[in-house]
């Protein structure tokens, strides 16, 4: 998938956490709690050299756009995080 481009089919979890540990994850579940955040470090390594390349790259930082603004933006009500359930 090239970047900025969103896949429209639906994720599946798989029963294996999706950080690559190889451990089992719950029911419904991609990753064990906190490994999410390993993926997507390790991702953003990779494939940019560090989270400020990564930012840049996609129209963020001192001179883009603000992250902090754009999810204030998708989360008017000043939420942080997940959904309650």
């Amino acid at each position: 998938m090239e970047s900025g481009m969103l896949s429209s089919k639906r994720l599946l979890p798989t029963g294996e956490c999706w950080c690559g540990c190889g451990a089992e994850t719950s029911i419904g579940s991609f990753f064990l709690p906190g490994h999410d955040k390993v993926a997507e470090a390790a991702v953003i390594s990779v494939e940019y050299g560090g989270a400020p390349r990564f930012l840049v790259q996609h129209g963020y930082g001192p001179e883009g756009k603000n992250p902090r603004q754009e999810m204030a933006k998708l989360r008017p009500d000043g939420r942080r995080g997940r959904r309650s359930r």
